[in-house]
């Protein structure tokens, strides 16, 4: 697995650094990385772009580096502060006879779109907007059709959270030092940062904030040569409403991901006056039939006491719509059931109105939510990174959460995982049913972080090789599954 880190985490090794081999070879260190990466790509012309701090050092002595070498280099410098190291390495390319320009504007750049332009701008130390000339700068090389590589981040990408600060590079590769930053991979960093290369300059980052799952991580144990369905634990999943069809029926999906996920049984639980409906569709899964109101079901607790019974992982949600009920069938379920209780969907949203449902339960607790769904269950600014939000909601309520999105954060409340498998493609009605099944099969299997986590990584690899057979457009959630 990868680490991942915070921004604190990174300027703390990087000041311990800093004290042992001086400032000046970490800028040289970074610059000789960065060389081999640029030099991989076809360029007529290298435009540098520099700031005033010491992303822009690595910029300018990568430039010194290209010149050495005989390419063809143009040198930009914006801003009005300039530390001692910029000063030096200034002093050092005009020495050299090359082209530095100190802009007062953005028109004082000239890129061309065979161009490679080095955005050395701004680093992990932007903590404001982006205004103005820089802003101008900024949208100028987005513009500019020039292939990018962003000096350790790209300016104007708030390197914890992710989010763009009033205008950001998009760069087509991103050089990163000393460790992965956090906000490369949050919100909207993988729009920005393109391709991300970890390049090593002998600084001990330390132990990672977070981590990055990767194949290694997630290989499931071959089965038992001498076991049977019941090895595999079973799952129900509790789903269905007459207002919202087209969802009941996709938590057809869900079962149908239980069992690819592993499950040696897989049974639906649907209200009783919808059976036809399910009867109609459903193949390997079992049907069972709650009491219902009007097709919404009802908290009745012998027939939930037959749900747990023998359940190794139970799903609520899928499909449930508005419902009084479901509250208390939730809280019953949470606190009565010895298994693991994956809340998704329509149960999340229920959920988000009492988070005390489910204090002191008995269950093992997965929720996953989409960003929507985990913004109601937080209520907050959203200030903080998908990471800490995410561990904060954890540890509240004893449980591990996955926040889905583009990069999902999985966290049980002290160990955080972020996954990066996926596709667009994925972003398509049934999808979060296909998730909460194969999370039901594996914590039926396995605790529950590594469930969670395991099923985010499987249930993107499935969603990439989908994509790849029916295009990004066409993809379906049933395509999903045959995936697995």
């Amino acid at each position: 697995m990868k680490g991942v880190y915070k921004t604190e985490s990174i300027r703390r090794a990087e000041r311990a650094a800093k004290e042992r081999t001086g400032e000046d070879e970490l800028i040289e260190r970074a610059a000789a990385k960065l060389l081999e990466t640029v030099e991989r790509v076809p360029f007529s012309r290298a435009v540098v772009v520099a700031g005033g701090g010491n992303n822009g050092s690595d910029a300018l002595s990568l430039a010194h580096l290209l010149i050495e070498r005989a390419y063809d280099v143009a040198v930009y410098v914006a801003g009005d502060k300039r530390n001692e190291f910029v000063g030096k390495r200034i002093a050092a390319l005009t020495e050299l006879g090359a082209d530095v320009t100190l802009v007062s504007s953005a028109d004082d750049i000239v890129i061309s779109p065979g161009d490679l332009v080095v955005d050395g701008l701004l680093g992990i130390g932007c903590n404001r907007e982006i205004t103005g000339i820089m802003s101008d700068i900024v949208h100028k090389i987005n513009s500019s059709g020039a292939f990018v590589v962003a000096v350790d981040v790209p300016t104007g990408l708030d390197s914890d959270t992710g989010r763009v600060r009033g205008a950001a590079v998009v760069a087509n590769e991103t050089v990163t030092f000393i460790g992965l930053k956090q906000g490369l991979y949050l919100a909207d960093g993988r729009n920005y940062a393109g391709r991300i290369v970890l390049c090593d300059i002998n600084v001990d980052a330390g132990e990672p904030d977070y981590y990055v799952a990767e194949d290694d991580d997630v290989r499931l144990p071959a089965r038992l040569p001498v076991s049977n369905k019941g090895t595999y634990g079973c799952v129900k999943i509790i789903a269905g409403s007459p207002t919202m069809m087209g969802a009941s029926l996709l938590a057809h999906e869900s079962a149908q991901a239980s069992l690819r996920g592993g499950a040696g049984y897989a049974v639906l639980c649907v209200p009783r006056s919808l059976a036809a409906v399910y009867q109609a569709r459903v193949k390997e899964e079992m049907l069972m039939f709650l009491p219902d109101d009007d097709g919404r079901a009802v908290f009745d607790a012998p027939s939930l006491d037959s749900v747990m019974h023998r359940a190794s992982a139970i799903v609520i949600g899928p499909g449930m719509g508005k419902n009084a009920d479901l509250i208390k069938i939730i809280a019953y379920i949470a606190r009565s059931f010895d298994g693991t209780l994956v809340i998704d969907g329509d149960g999340l949203n229920a959920l988000s109105a009492d988070l005390t449902a489910v204090e002191g339960h008995k269950c093992k607790l997965i929720l996953t939510p989409h960003v929507a769904e985990f913004a109601r269950l937080m209520k907050d600014d959203g200030a903080l990174p998908d990471t800490d939000r995410t561990e904060t909601l954890a540890r509240r309520l004893n449980a591990v959460v996955a926040m889905k999105n583009a990069t999902t954060v999985i966290s049980d409340g002290s160990r955080t995982f972020i996954n990066i498998t996926g596709t667009p493609a994925m972003a398509k009605a049934g999808s979060g049913d296909v998730l909460s099944g194969l999370t039901a099969a594996l914590a039926a299997n396995f605790e529950p972080l590594r469930a969670a986590v395991t099923a985010c990584y499987l249930f993107g690899k499935a969603g990439e090789a989908a994509a790849k057979k029916r295009g990004e457009w066409s993809v379906l959630a049933s395509d999903i599954i045959t995936e697995f």
